[in-house]
């Protein structure tokens, strides 16, 4: 009797990884996009966006769906006893926090460098350079926290 219980928390278990997973992909591939778009306002990235605009959320969406397929028929409710004890679980609370540590002090850090490419070396105007900065610091930020909380959260 406890045995299927024990394969339903691993299949919510495996579900809440792939879904930051995809989390991660869709940060990294939104960042990539804004920053392109920033750097070269005419590039073919500019034209890819501007054109396709209406893709991006599909896209996000018939993830979504097809991260619910992996389910297998039950049902991701976070009030359940389930949800709640994987998202409760002590090593993954300990996980993010320890990723969230990391990529505030990896944000912080990347500040002044973010200032010398974009600014500096890049020749953007100061309204690009804000722009650009405030881009690679979420995009940097989401992503280390991502990352590391995949890494840390081995399970």
């Amino acid at each position: 009797m406890s045995r299927p219980a024990d394969h339903s928390h691993e299949n919510l278990a495996r579900f809440s990884r792939r879904s930051m997973g995809a989390m991660l992909a869709i940060v990294l591939i939104l960042g990539a996009l804004t920053l392109a778009i920033t750097l070269w306002p005419e590039g073919a990235a500019s034209r890819l966006v501007a054109r396709a605009s209406w893709a991006i959320p599909i896209l996000i969406v018939l993830v979504v769906a097809a991260l619910r397929t992996t389910l297998r028929g039950q049902r991701w409710d976070p009030r359940s006893p389930e949800a709640r004890a994987i998202l409760n679980d002590e090593l993954r609370q300990t996980s993010l926090n320890r990723s969230s540590r990391v990529a505030l002090m990896i944000v912080l850090l990347a500040e002044l460098p973010l200032a010398l490419l974009f600014g500096e070396l890049l020749q953007l105007s100061a309204t690009r350079t804000a722009l650009a900065m405030a881009e690679a610091t979420i995009t940097l930020g989401l992503a280390t926290l991502l990352s590391l909380f995949l890494f840390l959260d081995r399970g």
